[in-house]
């Protein structure tokens, strides 16, 4: 019995693996995500790290338009 717990995966282990990798992917998109808002002179607003890439490109070149960036600027 013992040896049998023994060849157990951790799951406590493994859970907190996992939670770090996701916590390492989300800081990598919000820092992305800033620094594309910086570059085009917007605002981060909330549901932007909910959206997919595409969408968000799209989104924050409409803002930067909003703002009176021409398509030289952006």
């Amino acid at each position: 019995m013992a040896q049998e717990q023994a060849s157990m995966p951790n799951f406590g282990a493994l859970a907190d693996l996992h939670g770090s990798l996701k916590n390492m992917g989300q800081a990598r998109k919000r820092r992305q995500l800033n620094d594309l808002a910086s570059k085009l002179g917007v605002e981060v607003q909330a549901g932007d790290e909910s959206l997919a890439a595409e969408d968000l490109t799209n989104v924050f070149i409409q803002r930067a338009k909003d703002a009176g960036k021409t398509d030289q600027e952006i």
